[in-house]
């Protein structure tokens, strides 16, 4: 892919808090192997803060315009306004619009050579101004760096054989595999676009796809199911959510004959439990609320019986009506199920 074509201008030095505007301001510099590009901010509520927020905008520009000719790849758009009111001074200001995963994004915006070059604050117009640039041989040898270190460091393992323990790790370290490779590939795309080589982009993609294919089979060789209770016809919603938390850490899902079971016992005074609505909670009744109380013992076992983990875990919801309490106290058990699985799976994995 073509590298970018920018207007020509040698940057000149001047002080940030110079009289006379810089002649990056009215034209942006060029340099070969880097890419420039202008940021600013309206000087409130001090000068400092805006010099700061005229440097960000200034680098996430620069990879605003890189992203822009990037094919399919999500928009990343900053704009920066100087506008004049009734022939008064200008005044800047700056509306930015990420469309992307904010963790990707940030990692673009710390690229290794996007730096800030110049700042200069025109105190007449009350805008702070800033010349960032993207030294596109310097970002693409971090890349390199990284992108070998990942292809060290993974030792890809075609097959998804091994004990559970043994594939829970394998399936952790290809998850953080995977988040390293999208952040690669962002990388790639942008320094591609910025004249950088286009094989070593294709190299990264390559890889990337091939983790992400792995990482598919590993999921589905890897499945979780609920027992216990839930054989009685009890906590039905609970085991929805005991299922949603599963699937949101990356791993499969049956409804029997799994690797991995997730027993669930609810414990509480069972004579006072409604079967027919599958409540296993109990209730406080006062004149302004009711409160809505469940206990649940949750272990979690494989095939032969070997116990991983097991914890007890208490919930509760507040409300006018016991069904405003139900579903207040099945949120509570949502959040500490999700924390409490995803804890688990970090235990299992050391």
């Amino acid at each position: 892919m073509k590298a970018l074509a920018f207007t020509l201008c040698v940057p000149s030095l001047v002080m940030a808090q110079g009289l006379i505007q810089p002649p990056w301001v009215s034209m942006l510099p060029s340099a070969p192997g880097r890419i420039y590009a202008m940021g600013l901010a309206p000087v409130a509520p001090t000068e400092a803060q805006a010099v700061r927020q005229a440097s960000q905008n200034a680098k996430v520009e620069v990879i605003s315009r890189l992203r822009a000719s990037v094919k399919g790849s999500t928009k990343l758009s900053t704009h920066s306004v100087v506008q004049r009111q009734g022939g008064g001074p200008a005044t800047g200001s700056s509306t930015q619009t990420l469309n992307q995963d904010s963790t990707i994004q940030a990692q673009a915006v710390e690229l290794p050579g996007l730096v800030v070059e110049e700042t200069w604050v025109d105190r007449k117009g009350d805008t702070a101004y800033a010349l960032a640039y993207l030294d596109v041989p310097a970002a693409e040898q971090e890349l390199r760096n990284r992108f070998g270190a990942m292809k060290h460091d993974l030792a890809v393992e075609e097959g998804t054989s091994g004990g559970p323990r043994e594939r829970l790790k394998r399936l952790q370290a290809l998850k953080g595999a995977q988040n390293e490779m999208d952040k690669l590939d962002d990388m790639a795309g942008l320094i591609s676009a910025g004249g950088g080589d286009p094989a070593l982009r294709r190299q990264v993609r390559d890889l990337k796809l091939s983790v992400d294919r792995l990482l598919d089979r590993l999921r589905n060789s890897l499945t979780m199911c609920v027992g216990g209770d839930r054989d009685l016809g009890m906590g039905g919603d609970v085991a929805t959510l005991v299922r949603n938390a599963v699937l949101k850490q990356g791993l499969g899902w049956a409804e029997g004959n799994a690797e991995f079971t997730l027993n669930l016992r609810f414990q509480g005074n069972r004579q006072a439990w409604d079967i027919r609505k599958r409540r296993w909670w109990e209730y406080d009744h006062s004149a302004d609320f009711i409160v809505a109380r469940g206990v649940l013992e949750i272990t979690l076992v494989d095939k032969a019986g070997t116990q991983y983990e097991s914890t007890v875990i208490e919930a509760k919801g507040v409300g006018v009506s016991e069904f405003q309490a139900d579903q207040r106290l099945l949120k509570d058990y949502k959040a500490k199920l999700e924390g409490t699985l995803g804890q688990w799976l970090a235990e299992l994995v050391r």
